[in-house]
């Protein structure tokens, strides 16, 4: 053994030695949701939640057009979205807590099915930060990985039925960075990669203003949140699935 690896060794041992100096502890999946939770604001802010809706714009990237956004949620689990194009004409989606739909001009109303349906029923809850950890049977934490410059932890959520989908969790913040699943859908099977970025505290909760969705590529967007207003007083009518 040479002199440089006696050194090596030494330098291993004193810097396992030293309190801190170890790469972190690997946590529980239990824990990192702990965590999401309190990183947003808390289980008693999140709690307070009755209802919020998000208004700004969307940039579709494949197509080069920007539009009007806006989603309506409610407890507790009900959704509905809209994004206008000029010159296109709108187009909505929605769950009111047992069908889930879209409708486009020219296309009608079309009620998901089958994984799709699936997806989007583990997916409504809200608030979700609380609602994440029983939309799944099973979490386990895949180990650290990275999403930029941001050292995450990689938690592989298992549905009850089709494949799994993956968290990114920042190690620092403990807030969500990135979403990743596998959906069969009427096009067939797609994988969506959605990215949480500008969290900013709105009644004491954070919340991300840049959703971006990079992939599918034919159909990666960003969205720009640009207000967010809470126990507005949504109605349950505003969430059923429209006549055409």
């Amino acid at each position: 053994m040479n002199v440089p690896s006696l050194l090596l060794i030494g330098l291993l041992a004193l810097t396992a030695s030293v309190p801190g100096a170890r790469a972190a502890e690997v946590p529980t999946a239990t824990q990192v949701l702990d965590r999401y939770i309190e990183a947003t604001g808390g289980r008693a802010a999140l709690e307070k939640l009755r209802s919020r809706v998000m208004t700004g714009t969307v940039d579709v990237t494949a197509l080069g057009a920007s539009g009007q956004f806006e989603v309506r949620a409610m407890v507790p689990n009900r959704q509905v979205s809209r994004i206008e194009f000029g010159g296109f004409g709108v187009l909505r989606e929605g769950y009111d807590g047992t069908n889930a739909w879209t409708a486009a001009p020219g296309l009608g109303v079309r009620l998901k099915s089958g994984g799709e349906l699936a997806r989007t029923q583990r997916t409504m809850g809200f608030p979700r930060e609380l609602k994440l950890a029983e939309s799944y049977a099973r979490f386990q934490v895949k180990g650290p990985a990275k999403v930029g410059a941001a050292d995450v932890w990689l938690l592989e959520a298992a549905p009850k039925e089709g494949k799994p989908d993956h968290f990114y969790f920042d190690q620092k913040s403990g807030l969500l960075l990135r979403e990743e699943s596998t959906v069969e859908s009427a096009v067939g099977v797609m994988n969506f990669q959605i990215d949480f970025d500008d969290y900013r505290v709105v009644d004491g909760v954070k919340v991300p203003f840049s959703i971006r969705i990079p992939q599918p590529a034919e159909l990666g967007f960003h969205v720009k949140i640009a207000e967010v207003k809470h126990n507005g007083g949504l109605t349950e009518a505003e969430f059923a699935r429209p006549k055409d």
